[in-house]
Parts: C-alpha cells; structure tokens; sequence
C-alpha cells in the first residue's frame, strides 16, 4: 500500500523527490499520494501539480489530514515558521521527516506538544533519476512500522542508510552537496576535452560514462579507490603526468577542506537557528 505523503516546501530537494516518486520506475504509484505546498509561490505549486500530476494544497488541515508522512523541504532558517500554521492538525500518527540542514530531531521533537515519530534525513538530487544517497537519522519517538514506512518510500528513489544523529552534519556535507562537488569535477572536465577540440556533446557523453563506471566499480567491488587509479597510472605514463598536477594543486586537500566547510556550515546553521528561534520550545508534559 503506497503511503500518502505532504512536502511543506517546493524548492529544488522537493521536487528532486517528487520526481523519483512519480517517474516510470515507479509506474506512477505516487502520482495519486502527493500533496505539496510552499508559503506563497503559486507559479511553482502549479508548475510542480501540471508537471508530475500532484496535488497543490493550499488548506492547513486538508494537507496534514490526509498525510501519513510530511516532508519537511524548506530553508532550515524558516522551518518553525514552515510549521506553525500546520501544528494543529498534527497527531502522534503522523511521521515528520526534515530534509534539511542543521535541525536536530530533538528540535523538532521539542517543537510538537505530544510524541511525535521524527526522522531526519539528507536524501540529494540524484533521487530525480532514483538514485539517491539518503543517510537518515531516527528520533526518539520512532517505531519499527513508521520506520518501515520511511524505508520503502526511500529505497523507491535510492539507497538509505541509517546513522547516529551526531554523524548527520557530515553526511549533509559528504552526500548531501557532493553531487554538486562531483557535478563541478565533471565541467571542469568536459571543458578540457572541448579545449582539446572534442565536440561539446561528445565530451559530456564521454566524461559521464567514465564517472558513472568509476562510480559503479567502487561500489561494486572491495578495493580501495587508491589501489583502483595506482592499477592505471603506469610510471611515466599519461595518468601519471595528470596526477603530477592534481598534486602540485593539492586537489585532494582541497576536496577534504570543501567537505568539513560544508559540514562546519550545517553545524552553524544548526547551532544559529536554535539560540536565535522566536518561537520557544513546547515545555508542556508530553503524551
């Protein structure tokens, strides 16, 4: 049974999954079971619904009443004020899943004045062609069916794998912009291939093959990606004279520095929004 699902938010991550849901891998199961809404771009709502044949929801209590898991999609600054006008409507059934950066499932958990099932997860874009990463980390109200829940929905777009909550900063700045990181090596090497006279759509043929094969490889087989480009740089060789200058570059320090700035990023923006919230934690009895 397909699960019916509500994205607060509509930016570039939620339609990254909605576009997992509902392509033909998926044989339009999903296509029926979502809702989307954003605070008040109506362009993009109609876009997404003409799109991928969802549902624009405008009406707080319909869009939470007829969800048995929200997407939380927004910008992590406005994510309380993304909240609020939907709070009422909430109920223990539900399962929130943050998307974003830097929110803890404790923060959540201290936002709702019952128990509530949260999961925070970085899912990234590559979920539009159902190949996404999405570490995810389970709060302290989850159970074993929401759980289940949650897995199927997103092994319907990727793979998962779950994490200690501590791990999620790094897994937001690993997973979570690496695409963007690899998508930067991949320009940088279609633009040497047309500086050397290959033709532009060649180049980028050639270049996404040689990185998905690289991909598939690492994965598939127990070998240290060190062992795997030492097995092709023969000594005074082509890959050889390559590598001189990736070193002389510092390109792998350069790789590590980008991802612990990204993962120092989350940690801040994590730390920020929670001692500058306006709106203060439910203090109430849970139950």
């Amino acid at each position: 049974m397909t699960v019916n699902i509500s994205l607060i938010g509509a930016g570039s991550m939620a339609e990254a999954l909605i576009a997992g849901w509902t392509n033909e891998q998926n044989n339009g199961r999903y296509h029926k079971h979502i809702q989307v809404t954003n605070h008040s771009n109506n362009t993009r709502l109609r876009y997404l619904e003409e799109t991928y044949q969802v549902k624009a929801e405008r009406d707080p209590a319909s869009l939470i009443q007829h969800s048995d898991v929200i997407i939380l999609a927004c910008k992590p600054k406005d994510w309380q004020e993304a909240l609020t006008p939907y709070l009422d409507y909430f109920t223990p059934e539900h399962t929130l899943i943050s998307v974003m950066a830097g929110i803890t499932t404790e923060d959540f958990e201290s936002f709702f004045p019952f128990r509530i099932p949260v999961i925070r997860a970085i899912p990234n874009t590559s979920a539009v062609v159902n190949e996404a990463m999405t570490p995810y980390a389970c709060g302290q109200h989850m159970t074993p069916s929401k759980h289940k829940i949650f897995k199927n929905l997103f092994l319907d777009i990727g793979d998962i794998q779950v994490v200690d909550e501590n791990q999620m900063d790094a897994m937001t700045a690993l997973t979570g912009t690496g695409p963007a990181y690899i998508y930067y090596l991949m320009e940088s090497m279609e633009k040497a291939a047309i500086q050397e006279g290959i033709d532009p759509e060649m180049a980028r043929k050639l270049v996404s093959q040689t990185l998905l094969g690289a991909g598939i490889r690492v994965k598939s087989e127990d070998i240290p990606p060190k062992i795997l480009y030492e097995q092709i740089m023969s000594p005074g060789g082509t890959t050889e004279a390559g590598f001189k200058i990736l070193q002389e570059h510092q390109v792998q320090s350069s790789v590590i520095d980008c991802i612990s700035a990204a993962c120092n990023r989350s940690k801040e923006l994590g730390q920020s929004l929670t001692s500058n919230s306006k709106l203060k934690p439910d203090t109430t009895d849970k139950q």
